[in-house]
């Protein structure tokens, strides 16, 4: 990857935020920049900013609902309400353990160890810099419907989150997320300011569903982590406290208070048919409606993947790049 950094048809602008998409009649032509530079482009111009920007970006261009738009003072270049609509991600709700000996990465970031740590992955390209910190996982079909729904996250310590720290000392997390979320979100302009952030409502939990499946999967953590398999490692549950899973309600309560993002934000300029309204690109990923114009991240996703989206993502921006080329037409 970082030899595409040295091609000479290739140039990275860092700390550069595109402002918005600029339209001759309906072919996009250029982009303009925080810094007030316009780009202009050859042939194509091509979103990546994920499913919480680019739809910003679509809507401050003049592509979105179009009563939006207006509401806003924005000139409306093509009516998609479908544009920052269908958001979906990914919520995982954990389930940790003390464990009995001092083996996790409690502390291995810091003083001595993390400078060890640096140099022996700078001389041998080995040891704890290696790992992406999920160690191990799994995919647990907890409905009984022949298909997965559920997917675990191990990691080899305590995690905190958005409004506490982690337990101190050496613990281990299972996070089980569900993977076909049902609730949808939006993303949606707070003004015509580029620099204001957008309206975003995740949504989460709207439907009953994913909450059912979250309890399931965290009810399959916490027999996963009181396992005989563990108890030679296990000093103790932390969380959920112990006997709160006997109590629906609690327990209920306690995923809602907990659950977290696992970064798979998706669905906001989704891909669909040409007689999907909501649609907002086709099945070449060009913008519906106007020239010059494609989205290649997680945001055409129609539906979010039963699994992690780097992969996916990676596909969607190596089909867009053949599209461009013209090597894989869409009948």
């Amino acid at each position: 990857m970082r030899d595409a950094e040295k091609r000479s048809n290739l140039t990275i602008l860092t700390e550069t935020r595109v402002h918005k998409v600029l339209f001759e009649g309906r072919k996009a032509v250029g982009v303009l920049t925080e810094t007030g530079v316009t780009y202009r482009a050859r042939r194509e111009i091509v979103l990546t900013a994920g499913a919480l920007a680019t739809p910003k970006i679509l809507q401050l261009s003049g592509i979105g609902e179009a009563e939006h738009l207006k509401n806003l003072g924005i000139d409306v270049i093509m009516d998609l309400p479908g544009v920052g609509e269908n958001y979906q991600d990914h919520l995982e709700a954990t389930v940790q353990a003390e464990v009995k000996d001092p083996i996790s990465l409690f502390a291995q970031d810091k003083g001595l160890k993390a400078a060890g740590h640096m140099l022996q992955y700078l001389l041998t390209k080995t040891g704890l810099l290696t790992s992406n910190v999920v160690e191990s996982g799994g995919f647990v079909d907890t409905a009984g419907t022949g298909q997965p729904d559920i997917q675990f996250h191990v990691l080899p310590t305590f995690i905190g989150f958005a409004d506490r720290a982690a337990e101190p000392g050496h613990g281990i997390a299972i996070g089980p997320c569900f993977l076909r979320p049902k609730s949808r979100g939006t993303v949606k302009l707070r003004s015509a300011n580029p620099r204001d952030s957008a309206l975003f409502n995740a949504n989460s939990f709207s439907s009953p569903a994913d909450l059912d499946t979250l309890v399931r999967g965290v009810e399959w953590a916490i027999r996963i982590i009181e396992a005989p398999s563990l108890a030679r490692i296990v000093k103790r549950r932390v969380l959920p406290t112990p006997g709160l899973e006997r109590d629906p309600e609690a327990l209920r309560d306690y995923i809602r208070s907990i659950s977290k993002t696992v970064f798979h934000p998706s669905g906001t300029a989704r891909m669909g048919r040409p007689d999907d309204r909501m649609a907002v690109v086709g099945e070449d990923l060009a913008v519906r409606g106007v020239e010059g114009l494609r989205v290649a991240d997680a945001s055409i996703m129609p539906t979010l993947v039963s699994g992690n989206t780097n992969a996916p993502v990676i596909m969607i921006g190596e089909r867009a790049a053949r599209f461009m080329l013209g090597k894989d037409l869409v009948a």
